[in-house]
């Protein structure tokens, strides 16, 4: 008896979510993932110290002095903690949308 209790419960729980599932789909409410941001920010952060390494000496000199690669370190950063403080988890973040 416990087991066919079990698997009628099992059975309202599926059917119950499935239901909810589907009110909120017709409501217009689902959640989107969004992938790639973590790359996404290496790549600018990459693309932007290939782009210094053609500039002549003078300009990395002055770009040295200027404290530019502490600058792109920290743009990164808060870029990355903003992220992460939404809910970036493995390079992912899963919203919650309204049509």
């Amino acid at each position: 008896m416990p087991l066919f209790v079990a698997a009628i419960i099992g059975a309202l729980v599926q059917a119950a979510g499935s239901i909810v599932g589907r009110v909120l789909i017709s409501l217009g409410i689902g959640y989107a993932t969004y992938t790639g941001i973590d790359a996404s920010i290496s790549w600018a952060r990459d693309s932007f110290v290939s782009g210094m390494s053609g500039l002549p000496a003078a300009a990395i000199g002055i770009a040295g002095l200027l404290k530019v690669g502490t600058i792109v370190s920290m743009i990164t950063s808060a870029i990355t903690a903003r992220m992460v403080l939404k809910g970036l988890t493995g390079g992912s973040i899963t919203r919650m949308i309204q049509k």
